[in-house]
């Protein structure tokens, strides 16, 4: 049984690899999907000063679900089984982090142009990524490439789709 891990953010090069995901499920080659959404962990911020650790939970739980949503339904729409994580933490870190500890097989990482330039010189999310794990990683470039990140505290629109919940993972800082 083949698992792939699909880091999400709302953008097009994401879920670029979302569909990637379901194609290679509907073609037999992975029986399993977990979605992951990154969030900067706020109470390291200074939101911490003003607000409680429960409303700041909730405010990065938010910003996941609204970043997992499109994906969820491009996964459901195909019937693929998907597990979505929110975790809390540095990028490359957590999203190698949440492969190991979820046993995957394999990342899609989507990327546009400019993160296939910055990789091209040893720097970006896919080198980041590739340095802190052993699991196979395959970048995935998006048609146009553009990079039309959501707002991560954006709230989900009304009427939305009934998605699974995501956990909430709260990763210690470094190994």
């Amino acid at each position: 049984m083949i698992k792939i891990l699909v880091p999400v953010d709302g953008s097009e090069c994401a879920l670029a690899a979302v569909r990637h995901a379901a194609f290679l499920y509907r073609e037999g080659s992975v029986a399993e999907i977990v979605l992951v959404n990154v969030q900067p962990p706020l109470e390291r911020s200074r939101a911490r000063a003003f607000h409680s650790l429960q409303r700041l939970r909730d405010v990065e739980s938010r910003g996941g679900e609204a970043a997992l949503c499109e994906a969820q339904e491009i996964l459901e729409d195909s019937g693929v089984p998907y597990v979505p994580i929110i975790a809390l933490g540095p990028l490359a870190e957590t999203i190698a982090r949440t492969a190991e500890e979820n046993n995957c097989d394999g990342i899609l990482l989507g990327t546009g142009l400019w993160s296939g330039i910055t990789s091209f010189v040893g720097g970006g999310l896919p080198a980041g990524v590739m340095r802190r794990t052993s699991v196979p990683l395959t970048v995935i470039k998006a048609r146009g490439s553009r990079q039309t990140k959501l707002d991560a505290r954006m709230p989900l629109p009304q009427g939305q789709h009934a998605h699974l919940k995501p956990r909430l993972v709260i990763l210690p800082p470094g190994r």
